[in-house]
């Protein structure tokens, strides 16, 4: 068994981040996730976070920590930690997305390639990849009702023999 994990969590930033502010988390992201074999994808969009990141487990808990610690932002909330077979952002120590209005973004060429990367039809939609793909082209406001739901899925096609028993009266 592979020691690959991916998480995605969702935060709310201190304040309204500016292209400069992000630009600085960027590099230190980037960086950092290099060092410690990580990879993923950071989503922002009107004030609030949502991010991927997969790698061996103790170098993704250690990164995780750090990320906690920071005080750009709070309200961190966990949605997804499972054991992966394969990197969804291989090629991405850390790609990132400012969702606008309408879903413009910045930067504008990687719309493309994230798209294409959220969407790839020939593969089973996993859970960290349906919650980036709701975030990413609806918001935050999007996910956080359709969150129940896409867990009941997830969970029905993992484990089809898991639906609970009908009760007789």
């Amino acid at each position: 068994m592979s020691d690959l994990y991916s998480l995605v969590y969702v935060s709310t930033a201190t304040r309204l981040l500016a292209m400069e502010d992000i630009g600085r988390l960027l590099e230190k992201a980037r960086q950092r996730n290099l060092d410690q074999d990580v990879t993923g994808v950071l989503l922002y969009s009107d004030g609030n976070f949502m991010q991927c990141l997969e790698g061996p487990a103790a170098r993704l808990a250690s990164v995780y920590d750090t990320i906690k610690s920071d005080s750009l932002h709070f309200g961190i909330i966990d949605l997804v930690r499972e054991p992966i077979k394969s990197r969804e952002f291989s090629e991405w120590s850390m790609a990132f997305r400012v969702a606008g209005a309408l879903g413009a973004s910045s930067p504008t060429h990687q719309d493309e390639l994230l798209s294409q990367r959220l969407s790839l039809s020939d593969e089973p939609m996993s859970l960290s990849r349906g919650l980036l793909a709701k975030f990413w082209s609806r918001g935050r406001t999007s996910v956080v009702p359709n969150l129940i739901e896409l867990s009941k899925n997830q969970t029905k096609r993992a484990h089809p023999d898991s639906v609970s028993p009908r009760r007789t009266s």
